[in-house]
């Protein structure tokens, strides 16, 4: 697939305006009056033309015998929608109106009235994929992962996203109480509306010639943005740079794929498959691309088409990558508009790595996991690490062993933001986060608790809550680390 006339895909969160930072393309499907129904074979078109007719005789009979009058154009919107719901899957939708699928595309490039926080439907519950760069979300402290259950006081449970993102919008200077479910805990947030202004792309040059962009989402033109950044950098010296996608929820996978273009060597950049087939893959040239060291910042808000970018510079070895674990989205979508004069919005592809990797509900995981205080307080994370178990027991835990180092390195581990789960038994979870410590740390890399890897461990755990100030951007002083020793 030639980048230049891939078809504009959404590779981004199924968010509704909260104010929503989605991105998706457009199309034509159903144009024409023939009854054929595609891609079925001839058993399951004439088992579907036999329930058609069975569905319109029940709506034919719920129209003449329900207790009250029933409309058919309601009917079968439900019967639309329902087969969307079928699909079990948050990022297809059915638009039952004009207005709804225009303030889905609207948020692509135009500015709103809201909180600035990206939301996604899963399991039924309204979950914080990431709040906006600079938004009221993100001054107030909402995180990725959160979980909204009340917005000003009244219970949203089971409220449609569209539905709770309406009750978050609102003028400018208008507040609005949100509370969500963090871990277990319930936390209140009062946020005063602003205009969200979807400006992506921002740079500065930082020490030792280090050139700094960050990218906030991947609009229409943010690969010409990052290109004028990147060229002014580069006038002004930049000898490495740093690209932060933290929090960016995605946008158009073109404009992902043609910032990605920039640094990479000639090779795949993406694979879209379906049905378990690679049907298409984005490639990059080689042709004019900058040769410089390189770090990208990632954490558990880059979803979707940032998943793309950190897939694609991690498997060719073009950037070193700092944070934590990405959010997991790997699914692209179209915007179709249907003769009948709706819309919907449909997970065409799943997308995969240059080296084939899966991203949907897996998500990118960096080379040097570093993990930031997300808004903890010192005296919260000191209390928190006060109460880890020690790690006193004069054993070597290996795969498949239990204790209490065991238990007291995993609650280390997860401090750090390495991806663990704390049970007390040695798992394959916990081994690989191991070797990824020990190759952080300079040790070892082979998965066993030695003494070593259980005293560096600690040590990391205790510096981290010890120097853990609030505003300290530990990811960006690891990348810039990272770099000077290139």
């Amino acid at each position: 697939m030639n980048l230049k006339t891939t078809k504009r895909i959404a590779a981004v969160i199924a968010i509704l305006l909260a104010v929503v930072m989605v991105v998706t393309s457009f199309g034509w499907v159903f144009a024409s009056e023939t009854n054929t129904v595609y891609g079925m074979s001839e058993e399951d078109s004439a088992y579907t033309d036999e329930q058609l007719a069975f569905m319109k005789q029940l709506m034919d009979y719920i129209q003449h015998n329900y207790k009250d009058p029933v409309e058919v154009k309601k009917m079968l919107e439900g019967a639309y929608t329902g087969l969307f719901d079928s699909l079990d899957d948050p990022y297809s939708v059915y638009y039952l109106s004009e207005s709804e699928k225009d303030s889905f595309l609207d948020s692509v490039n135009g500015e709103f009235g809201g909180v600035g926080v990206s939301l996604e439907s899963r399991e039924g519950r309204c979950v914080v994929v990431a709040p906006i760069a600079g938004s009221p979300a993100e001054q107030a402290g909402l995180r990725s992962g959160d979980v909204i259950v009340k917005v000003n006081g009244a219970d949203v449970t089971g409220k449609v996203l569209s539905e709770i993102a309406a009750l978050l919008r609102g003028n400018e200077g208008t507040t609005v109480t949100v509370t969500v479910d963090r871990d277990g805990t319930k936390l209140n947030f009062t946020l005063v509306r602003a205009t969200i202004r979807t400006e992506s792309v921002s740079y500065k040059m930082l020490e030792n010639k280090i050139g700094y962009i960050q990218l906030t989402q991947f609009d229409n033109d943010s690969d010409q943005e990052f290109r004028n950044a990147l060229s002014m950098l580069l006038a002004e010296g930049a000898k490495s740079f740093i690209v932060d996608v933290r929090n960016n929820s995605g946008g158009y996978v073109d404009t992902a794929a043609a910032i990605a273009e920039t640094f990479m060597p000639a090779g795949p950049i993406v694979h879209f498959t379906r049905q378990g087939k690679t049907l298409d893959t984005l490639y990059a040239s080689g042709n004019n691309r900058v040769n410089a060291p390189l770090v990208l910042l990632i954490n558990e808000g880059s979803a979707s088409s940032t998943e793309i970018l950190a897939g694609a510079w991690q498997d060719s070895g073009t950037a070193v990558l700092v944070g934590t674990t990405t959010y997991g989205k790997g699914v692209a979508q179209q915007v179709l508009n249907l003769r009948n004069g709706y819309s919907m919005k449909l997970s065409l592809y799943y997308f995969t790595t240059p080296k084939n990797r899966t991203i949907d509900k897996v998500g990118v995981q960096p080379d040097v996991t570093v993990t930031n205080c997300s808004g903890q307080t010192q005296e919260e994370l000191q209390a928190q690490y006060k109460a880890f178990v020690p790690m006193s027991e004069a054993v070597k835990p290996n795969l498949g062993d239990t204790g209490l180092n065991v238990y007291g390195a995993q609650q280390r581990l997860a401090l750090l933001g390495y991806d663990t789960s704390v049970t007390g038994t040695l798992d394959e979870i916990t081994y690989s986060a191991i070797k990824r410590f020990q190759s952080d740390s300079g040790l070892y890399s082979y998965g066993k608790l030695d003494y070593t890897t259980r005293d560096r461990l600690d040590h990391a755990a205790a510096a981290y809550v010890s120097g853990a100030e609030k505003g300290k951007d530990l990811q960006l002083e690891k990348a810039i680390e990272t770099l000077s020793k290139k």
